[in-house]
Protein backbone atom coordinates (compact mmCIF):
# COMPACT_ATOMS: atom_id res chain seq x y z
CA UNK A 1 0.00 0.00 0.00
CA UNK A 2 3.27 2.02 -0.27
CA UNK A 3 3.22 2.49 -3.63
CA UNK A 4 1.89 6.02 -4.97
CA UNK A 5 -0.35 5.86 -7.95
CA UNK A 6 0.40 8.59 -10.66
CA UNK A 7 -2.61 9.95 -12.80
CA UNK A 8 -1.31 10.38 -16.06
CA UNK A 9 -1.17 14.43 -17.48
CA UNK A 10 -2.73 14.50 -20.63
CA UNK A 11 -1.47 17.97 -22.38
CA UNK A 12 -5.07 20.05 -21.99
CA UNK A 13 -6.57 18.52 -25.19
CA UNK A 14 -9.24 16.98 -23.05
CA UNK A 15 -9.99 19.78 -20.56
CA UNK A 16 -13.24 20.73 -19.92
CA UNK A 17 -14.00 24.16 -20.07
CA UNK A 18 -15.66 25.99 -17.28
CA UNK A 19 -19.14 26.59 -18.00
CA UNK A 20 -20.26 28.53 -14.99
CA UNK A 21 -17.48 31.07 -15.34
CA UNK A 22 -17.57 31.56 -19.19
CA UNK A 23 -19.65 34.53 -19.84
CA UNK A 24 -22.78 34.45 -21.84
CA UNK A 25 -22.61 34.94 -25.60
CA UNK A 26 -24.00 37.57 -27.25
CA UNK A 27 -27.22 36.63 -29.36
CA UNK A 28 -27.60 39.80 -30.85
CA UNK A 29 -26.52 41.54 -33.87
CA UNK A 30 -25.89 44.61 -32.90
CA UNK A 31 -22.37 46.35 -33.70
CA UNK A 32 -22.21 43.39 -36.43
CA UNK A 33 -19.06 43.73 -38.66
CA UNK A 34 -19.90 46.07 -41.74
CA UNK A 35 -20.83 44.12 -44.89
CA UNK A 36 -22.16 41.52 -42.82
CA UNK A 37 -26.11 40.82 -42.62
CA UNK A 38 -28.06 39.88 -39.83
CA UNK A 39 -28.94 37.12 -41.97
CA UNK A 40 -25.88 35.55 -42.65
CA UNK A 41 -25.46 31.89 -41.77
CA UNK A 42 -23.09 31.12 -38.81
CA UNK A 43 -19.89 29.33 -40.08
CA UNK A 44 -20.42 25.36 -39.82
CA UNK A 45 -18.06 23.96 -37.46
CA UNK A 46 -15.45 21.15 -39.08
CA UNK A 47 -16.54 17.84 -37.85
CA UNK A 48 -14.01 15.74 -36.27
CA UNK A 49 -13.53 12.58 -37.98
CA UNK A 50 -14.51 8.93 -36.24
CA UNK A 51 -11.43 7.67 -35.82
CA UNK A 52 -9.87 11.13 -34.16
CA UNK A 53 -12.96 11.32 -31.93
CA UNK A 54 -12.78 7.63 -31.04
CA UNK A 55 -9.66 8.17 -29.83
CA UNK A 56 -10.51 11.30 -27.98
CA UNK A 57 -13.03 9.36 -25.92
CA UNK A 58 -10.65 6.49 -25.08
CA UNK A 59 -8.68 8.91 -23.58
CA UNK A 60 -11.32 10.78 -21.70
CA UNK A 61 -12.68 7.05 -20.58
CA UNK A 62 -8.72 6.64 -19.48
CA UNK A 63 -8.10 10.00 -17.67
CA UNK A 64 -11.52 9.68 -15.47
CA UNK A 65 -10.90 5.68 -14.35
CA UNK A 66 -7.20 6.82 -13.57
CA UNK A 67 -8.61 9.85 -11.22
CA UNK A 68 -11.18 6.77 -9.60
CA UNK A 69 -8.58 4.55 -9.44
CA UNK A 70 -6.26 7.10 -7.18
CA UNK A 71 -8.74 8.13 -5.76
CA UNK A 72 -9.95 4.79 -4.45
CA UNK A 73 -5.89 4.40 -3.10
CA UNK A 74 -5.90 7.52 -1.41
CA UNK A 75 -9.02 6.35 0.60
CA UNK A 76 -7.47 3.03 1.71
CA UNK A 77 -4.12 4.69 2.69
CA UNK A 78 -6.30 6.91 4.47
CA UNK A 79 -7.77 4.20 5.88
CA UNK A 80 -4.64 1.85 6.61
CA UNK A 81 -2.90 5.05 8.11
CA UNK A 82 -5.73 5.21 10.99
CA UNK A 83 -5.63 1.39 11.79
CA UNK A 84 -1.65 1.91 12.10
CA UNK A 85 -2.31 4.72 14.44
CA UNK A 86 -4.79 2.73 16.26
CA UNK A 87 -2.53 0.34 16.65
CA UNK A 88 0.64 2.32 17.47
CA UNK A 89 3.65 0.28 18.94
CA UNK A 90 2.53 -3.14 17.16
CA UNK A 91 4.56 -4.40 14.30
CA UNK A 92 3.18 -7.06 12.05
CA UNK A 93 6.03 -9.70 11.70
CA UNK A 94 6.19 -11.64 8.54
CA UNK A 95 5.86 -15.02 8.03
CA UNK A 96 8.70 -17.15 8.17
CA UNK A 97 9.38 -19.15 4.82
CA UNK A 98 10.56 -22.76 5.08
CA UNK A 99 13.87 -23.67 2.58
CA UNK A 100 10.80 -26.13 0.54
CA UNK A 101 8.65 -23.08 0.13
CA UNK A 102 11.52 -20.52 -1.26
CA UNK A 103 12.74 -22.98 -3.70
CA UNK A 104 9.16 -23.65 -4.68
CA UNK A 105 8.82 -19.71 -5.44
CA UNK A 106 11.97 -19.36 -6.90
CA UNK A 107 10.81 -22.09 -9.72
CA UNK A 108 7.09 -20.59 -10.10
CA UNK A 109 8.90 -17.85 -10.73
CA UNK A 110 11.55 -18.98 -12.78
CA UNK A 111 8.54 -21.08 -14.94
CA UNK A 112 6.83 -17.69 -15.37
CA UNK A 113 9.69 -16.23 -16.80
CA UNK A 114 10.05 -19.01 -19.34
CA UNK A 115 6.58 -18.40 -19.96
CA UNK A 116 6.87 -14.82 -21.11
CA UNK A 117 10.14 -15.15 -22.76
CA UNK A 118 8.14 -18.07 -25.08
CA UNK A 119 5.62 -15.55 -25.90
CA UNK A 120 7.72 -12.69 -26.58
CA UNK A 121 9.37 -14.83 -28.92
CA UNK A 122 6.35 -15.96 -30.85
CA UNK A 123 4.94 -12.36 -30.62
CA UNK A 124 8.29 -11.20 -32.59
CA UNK A 125 8.05 -14.11 -35.47
CA UNK A 126 4.65 -13.13 -35.75
CA UNK A 127 5.05 -9.59 -36.35
CA UNK A 128 7.71 -10.38 -38.77
CA UNK A 129 5.67 -13.07 -41.65
CA UNK A 130 3.65 -9.73 -41.70
CA UNK A 131 6.91 -7.27 -41.88
CA UNK A 132 7.92 -9.68 -44.88
CA UNK A 133 4.80 -10.05 -46.86
CA UNK A 134 4.27 -6.42 -46.21
CA UNK A 135 7.55 -5.17 -47.50
CA UNK A 136 7.30 -7.51 -50.33
CA UNK A 137 4.12 -5.45 -51.69
CA UNK A 138 5.12 -2.26 -50.66
CA UNK A 139 8.38 -1.90 -50.49
CA UNK A 140 10.31 -1.57 -46.62
CA UNK A 141 9.20 1.66 -45.45
CA UNK A 142 5.88 0.09 -45.70
CA UNK A 143 6.24 -1.74 -42.40
CA UNK A 144 6.87 1.38 -40.38
CA UNK A 145 4.42 3.83 -41.98
CA UNK A 146 1.75 1.13 -41.38
CA UNK A 147 2.29 0.77 -37.89
CA UNK A 148 2.47 4.20 -37.91
CA UNK A 149 -0.88 5.17 -38.40
CA UNK A 150 -2.53 1.93 -36.52
CA UNK A 151 -0.99 3.33 -33.35
CA UNK A 152 -1.99 6.63 -33.88
CA UNK A 153 -5.21 6.61 -35.51
CA UNK A 154 -6.63 3.06 -34.36
CA UNK A 155 -4.97 2.65 -31.13
CA UNK A 156 -3.13 -0.09 -31.86
CA UNK A 157 -1.13 -1.09 -28.97
CA UNK A 158 1.48 -3.96 -28.38
CA UNK A 159 1.38 -4.03 -24.77
CA UNK A 160 -2.53 -4.78 -25.11
CA UNK A 161 -3.03 -8.68 -25.02
CA UNK A 162 -5.89 -8.34 -27.12
CA UNK A 163 -4.06 -6.19 -29.84
CA UNK A 164 -1.22 -8.99 -30.17
CA UNK A 165 -3.95 -11.89 -30.39
CA UNK A 166 -5.35 -9.53 -33.28
CA UNK A 167 -1.80 -9.38 -34.70
CA UNK A 168 -1.33 -12.98 -34.66
CA UNK A 169 -4.22 -13.72 -36.65
CA UNK A 170 -3.62 -11.60 -38.95
CA UNK A 171 -0.03 -12.89 -38.99
CA UNK A 172 -1.76 -16.25 -40.24
CA UNK A 173 -3.93 -14.85 -43.21
CA UNK A 174 -2.77 -15.58 -46.64
CA UNK A 175 -2.68 -12.05 -47.54
CA UNK A 176 -1.29 -11.22 -44.22
CA UNK A 177 0.51 -7.83 -45.57
CA UNK A 178 -2.23 -6.67 -47.93
CA UNK A 179 -4.62 -7.08 -44.47
CA UNK A 180 -2.10 -4.72 -42.44
CA UNK A 181 -2.08 -2.23 -44.72
CA UNK A 182 -5.15 -2.11 -45.78
CA UNK A 183 -6.47 -1.98 -42.04
CA UNK A 184 -3.62 0.96 -41.98
CA UNK A 185 -5.37 2.62 -44.35
CA UNK A 186 -8.89 2.51 -42.96
CA UNK A 187 -8.88 3.88 -39.01
CA UNK A 188 -12.52 3.50 -38.37
CA UNK A 189 -12.36 -0.10 -39.43
CA UNK A 190 -9.35 -1.13 -38.04
CA UNK A 191 -10.51 0.83 -34.89
CA UNK A 192 -13.77 -1.10 -35.10
CA UNK A 193 -11.83 -4.43 -34.75
CA UNK A 194 -8.97 -3.86 -32.24
CA UNK A 195 -12.46 -2.54 -29.73
CA UNK A 196 -14.23 -5.69 -30.27
CA UNK A 197 -14.44 -8.81 -27.99
CA UNK A 198 -11.88 -11.32 -29.07
CA UNK A 199 -14.41 -13.06 -30.24
CA UNK A 200 -16.24 -10.81 -32.62
CA UNK A 201 -12.91 -9.42 -33.35
CA UNK A 202 -11.66 -12.44 -35.03
CA UNK A 203 -15.23 -12.56 -36.97
CA UNK A 204 -14.54 -8.76 -38.29
CA UNK A 205 -11.27 -9.71 -39.41
CA UNK A 206 -11.95 -12.78 -41.47
CA UNK A 207 -14.87 -10.17 -43.36
CA UNK A 208 -12.42 -7.47 -43.97
CA UNK A 209 -9.84 -10.07 -45.18
CA UNK A 210 -12.15 -11.52 -47.58
CA UNK A 211 -12.97 -8.35 -49.11
CA UNK A 212 -9.50 -7.39 -49.51
CA UNK A 213 -8.86 -10.27 -51.03
CA UNK A 214 -11.79 -9.42 -53.40
CA UNK A 215 -10.29 -6.23 -54.53
CA UNK A 216 -7.01 -7.48 -55.27
CA UNK A 217 -8.44 -10.18 -57.45
CA UNK A 218 -10.89 -7.26 -59.43
CA UNK A 219 -7.48 -5.26 -60.11
CA UNK A 220 -5.30 -8.64 -61.18
CA UNK A 221 -7.84 -8.76 -63.68
CA UNK A 222 -8.81 -5.36 -65.02
CA UNK A 223 -4.79 -4.99 -65.68
CA UNK A 224 -4.74 -5.49 -69.47
CA UNK A 225 -2.29 -8.59 -70.40
CA UNK A 226 1.01 -7.42 -72.49
CA UNK A 227 0.03 -8.32 -76.12
CA UNK A 228 2.44 -11.51 -77.23
CA UNK A 229 4.77 -10.53 -80.03
CA UNK A 230 4.42 -12.94 -82.65
CA UNK A 231 7.99 -13.88 -83.97
CA UNK A 232 6.86 -15.18 -87.78
CA UNK A 233 9.19 -13.10 -90.37
CA UNK A 234 7.37 -10.59 -92.41
CA UNK A 235 5.78 -12.00 -95.88
CA UNK A 236 8.40 -11.25 -99.02
CA UNK A 237 7.10 -7.95 -101.17
CA UNK A 238 6.06 -9.14 -104.89
CA UNK A 239 8.88 -8.06 -107.46
CA UNK A 240 7.95 -4.97 -109.33
CA UNK A 241 7.51 -6.81 -112.27
CA UNK A 242 4.64 -8.69 -111.46
CA UNK A 243 1.34 -7.96 -111.08
CA UNK A 244 -0.62 -7.60 -107.73
CA UNK A 245 -2.54 -10.45 -108.30
CA UNK A 246 0.74 -12.80 -109.03
CA UNK A 247 0.18 -13.16 -112.83
CA UNK A 248 3.14 -12.40 -115.34
CA UNK A 249 2.76 -9.27 -117.43
CA UNK A 250 3.97 -8.69 -121.03
CA UNK A 251 6.44 -6.33 -119.81
CA UNK A 252 7.62 -8.50 -117.86
CA UNK A 253 11.50 -8.90 -119.04
CA UNK A 254 11.78 -12.69 -118.21
CA UNK A 255 7.84 -13.65 -120.26
CA UNK A 256 8.84 -16.05 -122.88
CA UNK A 257 7.97 -14.92 -126.36
CA UNK A 258 5.55 -17.68 -126.10
CA UNK A 259 3.64 -16.70 -123.09
CA UNK A 260 4.03 -13.04 -124.35
CA UNK A 261 1.99 -14.21 -127.43
CA UNK A 262 -0.63 -15.81 -125.16
CA UNK A 263 -1.14 -12.93 -122.95
CA UNK A 264 -1.52 -10.89 -125.93
CA UNK A 265 -3.99 -12.80 -127.05
CA UNK A 266 -5.74 -13.08 -124.32
CA UNK A 267 -6.52 -9.39 -124.13
CA UNK A 268 -3.58 -8.59 -121.01
CA UNK A 269 -2.20 -5.30 -121.79
CA UNK A 270 -0.56 -4.98 -117.93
Amino acid sequence: MSETLETPILDGALTTPDIANTPAIETQTEGAPEGQSQSDPAPQPEKTPAWLQRKIDKMTFERRESERQAQTAREEMENLRRALAAARGEQQEEPQLTPDQIRQEERHRFEQQQVEQQSVQKFASQTEVIAKSLSGLHGADAVGQATQLLSERAGLDFGNKSHRELIADISELPNSGDVYYALAHDPDTAGTILDASSRRQYALLTQFAAKVGQKATVTQAQTPATPAVSKTPPPVSTPSGAAATGKKSIYDPNVSPAEFDRLWKAGVRS
